[in-house]
């Protein structure tokens, strides 16, 4: 199954929309840093659309989404404090047009898209990276009605990191707002730590 076979939508996003990552506070080694994120090295993949020899950078089209895609996914069953001490809540927004395939119509028919089946859907994100296209946007898995984006090299450099939020106070036990909500919601027990 490749692009052309699909023949998805092409949608341009305008400048000046608002995305949201998880990702950890430190770089691990061989974490690439850029436009304030942290992103595993080209090669690494280890999500649905990563390609074998560049960047790409998972974002979610609301803090809610993001959570529930990067920590408290359907089949976790327990965060602990120690965990969530480690990450932050990243609010992005794009500076220049994002022109993106847009999966979000094909999910219905063709469930593969969907599956755990990741070199078809790496197979496909090269496809679309080939063409031109500066990413994917598809709807997400954990939080239903929202939606996700990849980001190849070009989408990536069209990001400008705005704030970002440790997921619990430095020196306390006291989570952000939407990290309390998120779990609640998505009835994932928090563990104390040491836990």
């Amino acid at each position: 199954m490749n692009l052309k076979e699909l023949n998805p939508p092409i949608v341009e996003l305008p400048a000046g929309q608002t995305f949201f990552r998880v990702q950890l506070l430190r770089a691990r080694p061989g974490t690439v840093k850029t436009n304030g994120l942290l992103l595993p090295s080209a090669g690494v993949l280890s999500g649905r659309f990563c390609l074998p020899d560049q960047l790409t950078a998972y974002l979610a089209d609301s803090a809610d989404t993001a959570l529930f895609e990067a920590q408290f996914r359907r089949d976790t069953k327990s965060k602990s404090l120690v965990e969530l001490r480690k990450r932050a809540l990243l609010q992005l927004t794009t500076t220049q047009p994002l022109r993106l395939v847009d999966r979000r119509p094909l999910a219905e028919p063709y469930p593969l898209l969907l599956s755990l089946r990741i070199e078809q859907t790496q197979a496909l994100a090269l496809d679309c990276f080939n063409a031109g296209h500066q990413g994917l946007i598809y709807a997400s898995a954990q939080h239903m009605q929202h939606a996700c984006i990849c980001l190849f090299p070009g989408g990536i450099t069209a990001l400008k990191r705005r704030q970002q939020w440790p997921l619990v106070k430095p020196g306390t036990r006291q989570l952000l707002h939407v990290v309390v909500d998120a779990a609640r919601r998505s009835g994932v027990p928090l563990m104390e730590d040491g836990a």
